[in-house]
């Protein structure tokens, strides 16, 4: 087999500066296929309420009241787009409302769905739409999979953008330049009930499923896109909460604990995949080794994530002869 160069990267949430580094990333770092193992869209609405002139900040300026997690603070026009900029580089969705609406959204929760759901696939149509024209002009595919935080109806309109640039691969397996790319964006379950989350049991019979599609000879090929990491390994330490959600900290550390699935890790001690690239902890970025049970040490990547600083990390790996020939992990 040839050389393959993958760019590996997860966790994006929404973040529209991360996600135009992405688009830039391919100018600096030569790669046959890119790979998003997850997360494509963000956590929050922001609302940015009209004061309709009441509270002016001066003579026929407006004033708007942006409330983040609590923290209020009034901006004039002038600042407006300034801040909505921000708050998407972020990966926040900022709706700009006068006060009716903005009592009308609060009053209902479907509507408050409803709206960011909206505001989540618009920014996804614009983010997106940036990578896939400048991957198209450098001939380079884009292999792409919802997370456990996308809603259902972002993995409906990811499915949607398929194209000769845009590969989806949630719960498919795509050949390329002769590996296989298995790709399973949900997760188990976490302590937010995120949308996208299944049994350990669920995730593993699917999972299993996807990877008998697969000729049984070349699993040696195989690389498993999945958004859970395996367990007990250095790519699923994530801070151990306590009851408000809030890290444990212990001589003055913060205090790590697995969370990984164990069903990804049984699978591929199993069936002895080339790889596993997977997302989901943002605090654990690297690379470890599952040994499988033939006995060989499985690479495992995690890029990590630090989406909400415009931060975008990678991994650049290269494979030659059905083994990870090098690796690189990256930060921009």
């Amino acid at each position: 087999m040839g050389r393959l160069r993958i760019l590996l990267v997860s966790d994006l949430h929404g973040s529209s500066v991360a996600f135009g580094k992405l688009s830039n990333a391919i100018r600096f770092y030569r790669a046959d296929v890119v790979v998003f193992a997850g997360d494509l869209t963000g956590k929050a609405l922001v609302p940015i309420v009209r004061d309709d002139g009441s509270f002016s900040l001066g003579s026929g300026v407006s004033k708007y009241l942006v409330n983040v997690f609590g923290d209020v603070k009034a901006v004039g026009d002038k600042d407006l787009n300034k801040v909505v900029k921000d708050l998407r580089g972020r990966g926040y969705y900022p709706f700009v409302t006068d006060k009716a609406g903005y009592e009308e959204l609060a009053s209902n929760r479907d509507s408050v769905r409803e709206t960011f759901v909206k505001l989540m696939i618009n920014a996804l149509e614009e983010d997106l739409g940036k990578v896939v024209a400048r991957y198209r002009e450098a001939g380079v595919k884009l292999l792409i999979m919802p997370g456990n935080d996308d809603y259902p109806e972002i993995a409906d309109y990811v499915r949607k953008q398929a194209s000769d640039v845009l590969v989806p691969i949630d719960e498919d397996v795509i050949e390329f330049n002769g590996y296989y790319f298995l790709g399973f964006g949900y997760s188990t379950p976490t302590p937010w009930n995120t949308p996208r989350e299944v049994s350990e049991e669920e995730l593993g019979a699917r999972v299993e499923k996807l990877i008998w599609s697969v000729d049984q000879t070349r699993l040696g090929r195989l690389i498993m896109v999945i958004h859970d990491p395996p367990y007990n390994t250095l790519i699923d330490q994530a801070y151990q909460l306590n009851k408000d959600f809030k890290p444990v900290v212990r001589g003055g550390e913060i205090v790590r604990t697995h969370v990984g699935s164990k069903s990804v890790r049984a699978l591929i001690e199993e069936y002895s995949p080339l790889m596993g690239m997977h997302g989901h902890i943002h605090e654990a970025p690297g690379i470890d080794y599952v040994r499988s049970n033939s006995g060989a040490k499985v690479p495992v990547i995690n890029t990590g994530s630090e989406y909400s600083e415009g931060v975008l990390r990678m991994a650049y790996l290269i494979i030659e002869d059905n083994k990870l020939k090098n690796y690189f992990l990256l930060r921009g």
